[in-house]
């Protein structure tokens, strides 16, 4: 048997029905334009009070793999390199949460952006599923249960683009693909790149990981050799399941204070989205279109402020050009 191009790495923790829910979503069944033989799915879950059902996901179609592993700390991050450990393709997908189910194109979409350049960097807008963002769920009276009617009442396992007709945009990603993304919780690169960027920091010890899910887009967005293609048709829907900042907590705003010092500290700098220039892929469904308008006013928005400041958009883009520039430069010096 051949190896699969693509490994997708899912990390769970405490989410049973959520993850089942993603893991449906990355299913052959489910994904469009794709073939089993084509990608694999290594799903690495921290014990908990509440594993998932290992019957249910062997029952699923595709080449699911599943590890059950202790975890003496609170964060995923080790977690992610002994999946990454495990990961069979040359690209590799990774989800840091496992309550994110993925509209129906990703993987093909993915898969289309690094046949084109072994550089993709394949980046999934995220939504939350719900009206408001889910760390307003006590007060917008917002629940699992409430959650689990609005997914019954889509069937989205027939149509997943529904999920766009049933959420918000996430935090990290508030104005759409124009503006810089914060993170990325589906992302694809190349595991050379993942390895080059010191894959996942195990000092991101806090619950959750932290801010661990910046700094991995950050570095990967800002490395010389990756090429960020955006999917505008497709998104990642977060599903609520009481995730450490996803969820309305008292001491919310703590714990997102000592995120962004560990953040600064571990980056040896302050964090700043990465202004880098996307190739926008796919296809954009009827569902996606508002987001997409929603994407072209504050993109335009953006543009004239840019132009009042004398800015450039996409700095960080023409610093990655100059780097190439610069190694291209060095390479046929030496000939």
């Amino acid at each position: 048997m051949s190896r699969p191009l693509l490994s997708i790495i899912v990390i769970v923790y405490d989410m049973p029905r959520q993850a089942l829910n993603t893991l449906i979503s990355l299913s052959p069944d489910y994904q469009q334009g794709v073939q089993a033989a084509d990608y694999e799915v290594i799903v690495v879950e921290n014990r908990s009070r509440r594993n998932m059902d290992v019957e249910a996901i062997t029952a699923l179609p595709g080449n699911f793999r599943y590890f059950l592993r202790d975890e003496p700390g609170v964060s995923p991050a080790a977690a992610i390199n002994f999946a990454f450990t495990q990961a069979q393709g040359a690209f590799v997908g990774l989800m840091i949460d496992g309550a994110r189910m993925v509209s129906p194109g990703v993987v093909q979409y993915a898969l289309m952006a690094r046949r084109m350049t072994s550089e993709a960097m394949v980046v999934v807008p995220g939504y939350h599923l719900g009206e408001h963002e889910q760390q307003f769920h006590l007060s917008r009276g917002y629940s699992e249960q409430h959650e689990q009617r609005l997914l019954e009442g889509i069937d989205w396992q027939r149509n997943g683009y529904r999920l766009f007709e049933i959420s918000c945009l996430s935090g990290a990603n508030p104005n759409g693909i124009f503006h810089p993304f914060m993170e990325c919780n589906c992302l694809f690169l190349d595991v050379e790149v993942f390895r080059d960027i010191g894959q996942a920091d195990e000092r991101f010890d806090l619950p959750g990981g932290g801010a661990l899910n910046l700094c991995i887009y950050r570095k990967a967005a800002m490395h010389p050799h990756t090429r960020s293609f955006m999917l505008p048709g497709e998104g990642s829907f977060h599903q609520l399941h009481g995730g450490v900042t996803t969820s309305e907590v008292e001491e919310r705003e703590t714990i997102l204070n000592r995120q962004r010092e560990q953040l600064t500290e571990l980056l040896g700098e302050s964090f700043r989205s990465p202004t880098v220039e996307p190739i926008l892929l796919g296809k954009v469904p009827g569902p996606a279109l508002r987001y997409l308008k929603h994407s072209v006013e504050r993109g335009m928005h953006r543009v004239q402020r840019c132009a009042e400041r004398q800015e450039d958009m996409y700095a960080d883009e023409r610093l990655k050009e100059g780097a190439r520039r610069g190694v291209l430069g060095a390479t046929s010096g030496l000939q």
